[in-house]
């Protein structure tokens, strides 16, 4: 197992820790403690694997440190900020250090230093005494008792704006960087300095803040950093990148666990991430807090089949015939479920429908404990070809005691929901391979509603899964057709049509 792997919350790409270098990670630590806020499992590592010594030069391993993460929970702030303590205190040997911030603007980085550095220092006892702060317009920095100067502000390619030379560098919001010439007006003014390291930090911007286009200085450094990775390239850049994996349903708190490392630390953080996912545009979302570069603007709704295509599928006499599939959906809160049917009709094109709730059991009912029981009544009155729960959701919990029972129960993989989210598309006439043989439905306002927020999220492979914005019982209508028309796809009988002896 890498050391990666011992995290709680690894990078989905991370430079690997190398043991047989020393590293001034401890230090950084012990300086993140007496600014009151110690680093987290996930920053300790970071902090060790960029502040590794070369036993070959005596200097840094690393010249430049890359961190990509989701807004807020990656702890950006709190890391870099005992970083660039421990530079102006701990690196006696360099002589003082010069340390630049910038931001998304000069402004921006100004506000941070006075609203966010100067306090955090100020509160430590034992750092407070060490510096003095400058507040003068457009010369605002922190002169420490040793020499070393931090400030905020910015620079171009023409003007590093810090003077002669530069030990540390920090861009934040690297997304906002249109080009590198940030990079370029601070690497010449660290040319000759010995212990040089340049940081740059960001999230993955969604569409509301830039254009896939606007932001290729970040776009690039997560090429490079990624194919570093790959490579196990221990040199020259160290890189950071929490993201989720492609294709993992965005609603899921399983996903967010998955790339959101503050995410368990934080009291109420899970429930604050739910409520930007219901706030915020699903582009957005993904982008912002799981690291997937967008790659097309906001989508309105009714964008994965258009409406009217949909209300041309209506049919309220359809009907299965023979043994239909049922399926399960519980939402992840538990407050919600459905069981949906598919099968085909007399005339073989394909029938789906919500039975429940709706049905037996009212349609605003709360809670899931109806859910078993008027399962196994359907069961036993319709005799299914199979059940189909999804195994990664809530409703995996029903699958032990329905195989108890002797009832087949089928578990499809990722691939294989993409898979069946395809056909449903293409049984509607809106794929890119539309099929002969079209899915009928009754109107469930449900279910229109839940194809009103459906999107496609491409996976891999021209593959797509279908998401929605909101909880995912929002989707749960479509999501239990869209199951069950697998499960009898895979289980169903082929129906005959009987010929009509009054023709």
């Amino acid at each position: 197992m890498s050391e990666w792997g011992r995290l709680p919350c690894p990078p989905l790409f991370g430079t690997q820790r190398s043991p047989d270098r020393l590293t001034l990670g401890p230090r950084i630590a012990e300086i993140a403690e007496r600014l009151g806020k110690p680093l987290m499992p996930h920053q300790r590592y970071i902090a060790d694997v960029a502040l590794e010594i070369d036993p070959d030069t005596g200097f840094l391993a690393y010249s430049e440190v890359v961190l990509i993460g989701p807004r807020q929970l990656t702890g950006k702030t709190e890391l870099i900020l005992p970083v660039m303590t421990h530079r102006c205190l701990g690196f006696g040997q360099g002589g003082p250090q010069r340390v630049m911030y910038t931001a998304q603007t000069a402004d921006a980085a100004k506000e941070k230093w006075r609203d966010v550095h100067l306090p955090r220092l100020k509160a430590s006892p034992t750092i407070s005494r060490r510096f003095r702060e400058r507040k003068t317009a457009n010369q605002e920095a922190f002169l420490w008792d040793n020499g070393s100067i931090w400030s905020p502000g910015s620079t171009t390619g023409k003007s590093s704006g810090t003077g002669d030379t530069l030990d540390m560098g920090v861009i934040d919001e690297a997304w906002s960087r249109p080009d590198a010439r940030t990079e370029l007006g601070m690497r010449p003014a660290m040319l000759t300095r010995p212990w040089k390291q340049l940081w740059e930090m960001s999230m993955i911007p969604g569409l509301s803040r830039a254009q896939p286009g606007d932001w290729p200085y970040l776009a690039h450094k997560r090429q490079v950093g990624r194919a570093r990775v790959d490579a196990d390239v221990r040199r020259g850049m160290a890189f950071f990148d929490f993201a989720a994996a492609d294709g993992l349903d965005p609603g899921n708190p399983n996903t967010w666990w998955s790339c959101m490392p503050g995410l368990g630390i934080f009291p109420g953080a899970e429930q604050a991430v739910r409520d930007d996912f219901d706030a915020l545009d699903l582009v957005d979302f993904c982008a912002e807090y799981l690291g997937w570069e967008p790659q097309s603007g906001p989508q309105a709704r009714w964008t994965l089949i258009p409406k009217a295509l949909w209300d041309g599928l209506l049919d309220g006499g359809s009907e299965i015939l023979g043994a239909p599939a049922l399926s399960v959906e519980i939402s992840e809160d538990r407050t919600r479920a459905f069981i949906g049917a598919a099968g085909r009709r007399w005339d073989g094109h394909r029938h789906v429908e919500v039975v429940e709730p709706g049905g037996v059991i009212g349609p605003v009912t709360a809670g899931v404990e109806w859910v078993e029981p008027r399962l196994l009544e359907m069961i036993e009155a319709w005799k299914p070809c199979t059940v189909v729960i999804d195994p990664r959701r809530p409703a995996n919990s029903l699958v032990t005691p329905l195989r108890r029972r002797g009832i087949d129960v089928t578990t499809p993989n990722q691939n294989e929901i993409a898979g069946a989210c395809g056909r449903f598309v293409d049984a509607t006439g809106a794929g890119e391979m539309p099929s002969a043989e079209r899915v009928f439905h009754l109107g469930q306002p449900e279910l229109d509603d839940a194809l009103a927020h459906a999107r496609k999220l491409e996976t891999s492979g021209g593959a797509f899964t279908i998401v929605g914005k909101g909880h995912s019982a929002q989707l749960g209508a479509l999501y239990v057709c869209i199951l069950a028309m697998h499960g009898h796809d895979l289980k169903g009988f082929e129906t005959v049509p009987e010929p009509d002896i009054f023709v």
